[in-house]
């Protein structure tokens, strides 16, 4: 929007100046008002030489700031870089959604998802605890394969009773079929496939979805 140049020292010129929609000056901004208050100052009534330099020293401040500010940006930038690109190691570890429990508002229902296994394995248990920390159903597993594996809970407990509404914890115990080491699969716990660097924070695909680092409680090695 163009309209007629106020004179710093008093009444208008015919010059075109251009507003600044954001009222947001920068240093290029402070230096074109000096140049338009030059050339319009009263000759009889020069500028104050104290106000020039006043002003002056002003721009100056201002472009220091913009230096620091586009320094500070060009810092957190690297550093999310970094970040992103040292969590590529992550990659082939085990991470921890912290969602380990299931919530029934309503007892009866048949709770299906997937749990993830180091090795093959026979004789496993599907073991359901309460809000609690009871156990309330220790389910066997007749055999299965490393991986992810779907798992179905029917929603009852030891005794073949539906449970009540409330928070249950899944997790399955086992042991490999080649190493004969003890295994524990919570919920939850998935490994991370890899790394995504196409949004402006990381995220992790791990257990068929993608997880930002804020969703992630812990990530540890596997066994």
């Amino acid at each position: 929007m163009a309209t007629n140049a106020i004179d710093f020292m008093g009444g208008t010129t015919d010059a075109t100046i251009t507003y600044n929609p954001n009222s947001a000056l920068d240093k290029d901004a402070f230096l074109k008002l000096l140049l338009v208050q030059l050339q319009y100052q009263d000759p009889t009534s020069p500028m104050d030489t104290d106000k020039m330099l006043a002003q002056t020293a002003d721009m100056a401040v201002i472009e220091s700031q913009a230096n620091i500010q586009k320094a500070m940006e060009d810092m957190v930038s690297q550093f999310r870089l970094t970040s992103a690109y040292q969590l590529i190691g992550a990659v082939g570890k085990l991470a921890d959604t912290g969602l380990n429990a299931v919530q029934f508002k309503e007892g009866g229902a048949e709770y299906k998802d997937y749990l993830f296994y180091e090795e093959d394995f026979e004789n496993g248990l599907l073991i359901v605890s309460d809000d609690k920390g009871v156990q309330i159903r220790a389910q066997p597993i007749p055999y299965g394969s490393a991986g992810l594996q779907e798992f179905v809970w029917d929603g009852k407990n030891s005794a073949g009773e539906t449970v009540g509404a409330g928070v249950y914890s899944i997790r399955a115990e086992y042991t490999g079929a080649t190493s004969g080491k003890s295994y524990t699969a919570d919920l939850g716990v998935y490994p991370i496939e890899s790394v995504s660097l196409d949004q402006s924070a990381p995220r992790l695909y791990l257990g068929g979805e993608y997880y930002t680092l804020d969703q992630i409680v812990s990530i540890k090695d596997r066994k």
